[in-house]
């Protein structure tokens, strides 16, 4: 009988030494490493600088599988990553392999967003916008390479500062941007599969019921963005069980911010896939919408839960949901 994969040895998990310099036999690019700065359930990263003086990261894949399935997995993560160079995704620099270790060589970004909420006197609307506006570029190219996230929550997007080349060794650098990470989990939209979203917490309705709620499709990540954008809103971190999921809770809180952000993000965090959000591009140009005007304007406006209709265009008449996110009664043509 043929072996199988899983009878094949697991190679035992090298890993770097701070100060080690490792040597990529491709580029012929040589990593000082650094410190452990993290750890993953498929892998440890660690800082390192090249020989540019570059501030990279190590990510080094445990072997958690047999040699080949590791390194096909390695391969795979590595495609993903070239396929999808832009400004708001990390930047893959090399991927080699060092004493049967695989090694993905990323920029290094400063910190995930789950720092910012442990700021003293953090106010998460002021950050909301430059976040989104970064994210959801991110999000709007890996849909259009035909790829989703499914994992897209504070600790997979990250902050990182431009370095002023005329000013190297100033430490005090003032460009900030926001970069979505952790790409490895990324699927093509044919092998969507509720088990890449690793956050029970975060699971979106149609991945607990999707005859109810409809189809696991690339609103996936509209709705985690939802959930990540209405954290900062309210300023803090939060986590929802599957019964609050279910019960559309994430949506309630959307609906008591202020205007746009209780429209904007009431229509992401909708239950019900074919009457939320569409795209990222639709997510921001929502948040961008004109506060109310005429004798509401600047006013923080509640929006009643009856005053919501669950489609994209508000319906030409007022008419209240049959449940939370249902959608409204068509006046007949």
């Amino acid at each position: 009988m043929a072996s199988t994969s899983s009878s094949a040895p697991v190679n035992p998990f090298v890993r770097p030494t701070q100060g080690e310099n490792i040597t990529c036999e491709v580029t012929h690019n040589t990593y000082t490493m650094g410190e452990k700065i993290g750890e993953g359930s498929f892998g440890e990263v660690y800082a390192c600088v090249d020989v540019w003086n570059n501030d990279l990261a190590a990510k080094v894949l445990k072997p958690l599988k047999p040699h080949e399935e590791v390194k096909a997995s390695a391969l795979a993560e590595l495609q993903k990553l070239l396929t999808l160079r832009h400004p708001n995704i990390t930047y893959v620099f090399d991927a080699f392999e060092f004493r049967e270790t695989f090694y993905i060589i990323t920029e290094r970004c400063y910190c995930p967003l789950t720092n910012l909420f442990t700021m003293e006197k953090f106010s998460g609307r002021s950050w909301l916008l430059p976040i989104a506006r970064g994210l959801l570029q991110a999000v709007h190219f890996t849909h259009l390479n035909e790829l989703v996230h499914q994992d897209i929550h504070a600790g997979n997007v990250f902050t990182t500062f431009v370095k002023d080349e005329m000013l190297p060794e100033d430490g005090d650098r003032q460009v900030i941007q926001f970069k979505l990470g952790d790409l490895g989990v990324a699927k093509l939209f044919s092998e969507i599969d509720a088990t890449n979203t690793r956050g029970q917490w975060m699971l979106p309705p149609e991945a607990l019921d999707s005859s109810e709620f409809g189809p696991l499709d690339r609103r996936i990540d509209i709705y985690h963005s939802g959930l990540l954008f209405l954290q900062l809103a309210l300023s803090r971190e939060m986590q929802f069980s599957s019964e609050e999921i279910r019960a559309g809770k994430p949506r309630d809180l959307a609906l008591q911010l202020p205007a746009p952000f209780n429209f904007a993000l009431e229509k992401a965090l909708r239950r019900h896939v074919s009457y939320r959000t569409a795209s990222a591009m639709e997510l921001w140009r929502d948040l961008n919408s004109p506060a109310l005007s005429g004798e509401h304007a600047g006013e923080a406006v509640q929006m009643p839960l009856s005053a919501v209709a669950e489609s994209g265009d508000a319906p030409s008449e007022p008419s209240i949901p049959t449940s939370m996110d249902d959608p409204p009664a068509r006046r007949a043509t």
